[in-house]
Protein backbone atom coordinates (compact mmCIF):
# COMPACT_ATOMS: atom_id res chain seq x y z
CA UNK A 1 0.00 0.00 0.00
CA UNK A 2 1.39 3.23 -1.28
CA UNK A 3 2.15 5.93 1.43
CA UNK A 4 -0.50 8.19 0.28
CA UNK A 5 -3.23 5.26 0.63
CA UNK A 6 -1.53 4.05 4.38
CA UNK A 7 -2.22 8.02 5.69
CA UNK A 8 -5.91 7.94 4.71
CA UNK A 9 -6.32 4.40 6.42
CA UNK A 10 -4.61 6.21 9.58
CA UNK A 11 -7.14 9.46 8.82
CA UNK A 12 -9.70 7.38 8.59
CA UNK A 13 -9.14 4.88 11.64
CA UNK A 14 -8.57 7.72 13.96
CA UNK A 15 -11.58 9.51 12.64
CA UNK A 16 -13.46 6.05 13.37
CA UNK A 17 -11.90 5.78 17.13
CA UNK A 18 -13.30 9.26 17.64
CA UNK A 19 -16.71 9.08 16.32
CA UNK A 20 -16.72 5.89 18.39
CA UNK A 21 -15.70 7.62 21.81
CA UNK A 22 -18.47 10.74 20.63
CA UNK A 23 -21.24 7.61 20.36
CA UNK A 24 -20.46 6.20 23.82
CA UNK A 25 -20.26 9.41 25.53
CA UNK A 26 -23.51 10.87 23.82
CA UNK A 27 -24.93 7.47 24.68
CA UNK A 28 -24.38 7.73 28.33
CA UNK A 29 -25.34 11.59 28.23
CA UNK A 30 -28.50 11.17 26.52
CA UNK A 31 -29.70 8.02 29.24
CA UNK A 32 -29.09 10.18 31.80
CA UNK A 33 -30.44 13.20 30.34
CA UNK A 34 -32.76 12.39 28.52
CA UNK A 35 -34.65 9.30 30.04
CA UNK A 36 -38.26 9.92 29.88
CA UNK A 37 -39.56 9.38 33.35
CA UNK A 38 -43.81 8.71 34.11
CA UNK A 39 -44.51 11.68 32.46
CA UNK A 40 -48.39 10.35 32.78
CA UNK A 41 -47.76 11.39 36.61
CA UNK A 42 -46.59 14.70 35.68
CA UNK A 43 -49.86 14.97 33.07
CA UNK A 44 -52.45 14.29 36.30
CA UNK A 45 -50.40 16.31 38.64
CA UNK A 46 -50.80 19.37 36.07
CA UNK A 47 -54.36 18.34 35.09
CA UNK A 48 -55.20 18.60 39.20
CA UNK A 49 -53.40 22.10 39.31
CA UNK A 50 -51.22 20.18 42.18
CA UNK A 51 -48.23 22.35 41.49
CA UNK A 52 -46.37 21.02 44.48
CA UNK A 53 -46.77 17.43 44.08
CA UNK A 54 -45.77 18.46 40.02
CA UNK A 55 -42.46 20.04 41.62
CA UNK A 56 -41.53 17.19 44.02
CA UNK A 57 -41.82 14.94 41.08
CA UNK A 58 -39.94 17.20 38.81
CA UNK A 59 -37.14 17.52 41.02
CA UNK A 60 -37.10 13.24 41.93
CA UNK A 61 -36.84 12.59 38.30
CA UNK A 62 -34.20 14.67 36.83
CA UNK A 63 -34.28 14.72 33.01
CA UNK A 64 -35.13 17.50 29.95
CA UNK A 65 -38.49 16.79 30.69
CA UNK A 66 -38.45 17.56 34.81
CA UNK A 67 -36.25 20.39 33.85
CA UNK A 68 -38.76 22.37 31.37
CA UNK A 69 -41.78 22.22 34.40
CA UNK A 70 -38.96 23.20 36.82
CA UNK A 71 -38.52 26.12 34.72
CA UNK A 72 -42.12 26.51 33.90
CA UNK A 73 -43.03 26.51 37.82
CA UNK A 74 -39.70 28.77 38.68
CA UNK A 75 -41.02 31.41 36.00
CA UNK A 76 -42.57 32.69 39.14
CA UNK A 77 -45.68 34.01 36.39
CA UNK A 78 -48.69 32.67 35.18
CA UNK A 79 -48.26 34.41 32.00
CA UNK A 80 -47.48 32.39 29.32
CA UNK A 81 -45.17 34.17 27.33
CA UNK A 82 -43.33 34.94 30.03
CA UNK A 83 -42.93 30.92 31.25
CA UNK A 84 -42.45 30.04 27.16
CA UNK A 85 -39.24 32.26 27.77
CA UNK A 86 -37.91 30.45 30.70
CA UNK A 87 -38.52 27.02 29.29
CA UNK A 88 -37.27 28.15 25.97
CA UNK A 89 -34.08 29.12 27.78
CA UNK A 90 -33.77 26.44 29.59
CA UNK A 91 -34.08 24.70 26.04
CA UNK A 92 -31.33 26.63 24.30
CA UNK A 93 -28.63 25.79 27.33
CA UNK A 94 -29.64 21.66 27.72
CA UNK A 95 -28.98 21.53 23.56
CA UNK A 96 -25.53 22.98 23.71
CA UNK A 97 -24.07 20.76 26.00
CA UNK A 98 -26.83 17.61 24.27
CA UNK A 99 -25.55 18.36 21.01
CA UNK A 100 -22.04 18.13 21.72
CA UNK A 101 -20.15 16.22 18.91
CA UNK A 102 -23.53 15.19 16.73
CA UNK A 103 -21.71 18.06 14.45
CA UNK A 104 -18.88 16.40 14.05
CA UNK A 105 -20.48 12.47 13.54
CA UNK A 106 -22.92 14.35 11.04
CA UNK A 107 -19.97 16.00 9.36
CA UNK A 108 -17.70 12.67 9.43
CA UNK A 109 -21.34 10.68 7.76
CA UNK A 110 -21.23 13.43 4.97
CA UNK A 111 -17.36 12.96 4.02
CA UNK A 112 -15.75 9.83 5.00
CA UNK A 113 -16.40 7.85 2.13
CA UNK A 114 -14.67 10.69 0.20
CA UNK A 115 -11.76 10.54 1.98
CA UNK A 116 -11.88 6.60 1.10
CA UNK A 117 -12.22 7.45 -2.67
CA UNK A 118 -9.17 10.37 -1.80
CA UNK A 119 -7.40 6.86 -0.80
CA UNK A 120 -8.65 4.88 -3.78
CA UNK A 121 -6.90 7.93 -5.95
CA UNK A 122 -4.37 8.28 -4.62
CA UNK A 123 -3.60 4.30 -5.09
CA UNK A 124 -5.08 4.55 -8.95
CA UNK A 125 -2.43 7.14 -9.88
CA UNK A 126 0.60 5.08 -8.10
CA UNK A 127 -0.59 1.87 -10.09
CA UNK A 128 -0.48 3.80 -13.45
CA UNK A 129 2.88 4.93 -12.02
CA UNK A 130 3.70 1.36 -11.90
CA UNK A 131 2.11 0.87 -15.08
CA UNK A 132 4.14 2.60 -17.02
CA UNK A 133 7.78 2.32 -15.52
CA UNK A 134 7.47 -1.36 -15.69
CA UNK A 135 7.15 -3.53 -18.72
CA UNK A 136 5.48 -7.19 -19.26
CA UNK A 137 4.83 -8.06 -15.44
CA UNK A 138 3.64 -4.92 -14.36
CA UNK A 139 -0.04 -6.15 -14.85
CA UNK A 140 -0.15 -7.81 -11.53
CA UNK A 141 1.34 -4.92 -9.55
CA UNK A 142 -1.31 -2.56 -11.00
CA UNK A 143 -3.98 -5.58 -9.86
CA UNK A 144 -2.77 -5.62 -6.18
CA UNK A 145 -2.76 -1.56 -6.59
CA UNK A 146 -5.87 -0.76 -7.57
CA UNK A 147 -7.67 -3.61 -4.77
CA UNK A 148 -5.64 -1.74 -2.33
CA UNK A 149 -7.02 1.35 -3.82
CA UNK A 150 -10.24 0.23 -3.20
CA UNK A 151 -10.10 -0.90 0.23
CA UNK A 152 -9.46 2.53 1.39
CA UNK A 153 -13.19 3.59 -0.50
CA UNK A 154 -14.65 0.78 1.67
CA UNK A 155 -13.29 1.78 4.98
CA UNK A 156 -14.48 5.21 4.26
CA UNK A 157 -17.71 3.80 4.03
CA UNK A 158 -17.47 1.77 6.99
CA UNK A 159 -16.66 4.73 9.19
CA UNK A 160 -19.43 6.74 7.11
CA UNK A 161 -22.09 4.56 7.79
CA UNK A 162 -22.31 4.09 11.66
CA UNK A 163 -21.66 8.09 12.70
CA UNK A 164 -25.10 8.41 10.09
CA UNK A 165 -26.84 5.80 12.12
CA UNK A 166 -25.56 7.65 15.37
CA UNK A 167 -26.42 11.14 14.38
CA UNK A 168 -29.94 10.57 12.99
CA UNK A 169 -30.54 8.05 16.52
CA UNK A 170 -29.48 10.94 18.53
CA UNK A 171 -31.11 13.73 16.80
CA UNK A 172 -34.28 11.79 16.72
CA UNK A 173 -34.12 10.98 20.68
CA UNK A 174 -33.43 14.89 21.42
CA UNK A 175 -36.54 15.53 19.08
CA UNK A 176 -38.62 13.23 21.00
CA UNK A 177 -37.69 14.46 24.05
CA UNK A 178 -37.99 18.18 23.11
CA UNK A 179 -41.39 17.27 21.86
CA UNK A 180 -42.48 15.80 24.94
CA UNK A 181 -41.01 18.70 26.81
CA UNK A 182 -42.82 21.16 25.08
CA UNK A 183 -45.82 19.25 25.18
CA UNK A 184 -46.01 18.98 29.02
CA UNK A 185 -44.77 22.57 29.14
CA UNK A 186 -48.00 23.63 26.78
CA UNK A 187 -50.03 21.47 29.31
CA UNK A 188 -49.05 23.78 32.27
CA UNK A 189 -49.43 26.74 30.48
CA UNK A 190 -52.76 25.99 29.58
CA UNK A 191 -53.91 25.28 33.35
CA UNK A 192 -52.01 28.21 35.06
CA UNK A 193 -53.97 31.02 32.56
CA UNK A 194 -57.33 29.10 33.75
Amino acid sequence: MGLGARGVMLILVLLSVWSVAIMIDRRQVFKRELGLPRVDDARKFIQSNNWESLKHWAQANPSLVSGAILSALDAGTKESEAIDRAVQSYFSEQKLKLEKGLNFLATLAANAAFIGLLGTVMGIIQSFGILSSQQGSAMNAVMFGLAEALVTTAIGIFVAVPAAIAYNHFAQKLRNATLEATSIKDLYVSRVMR
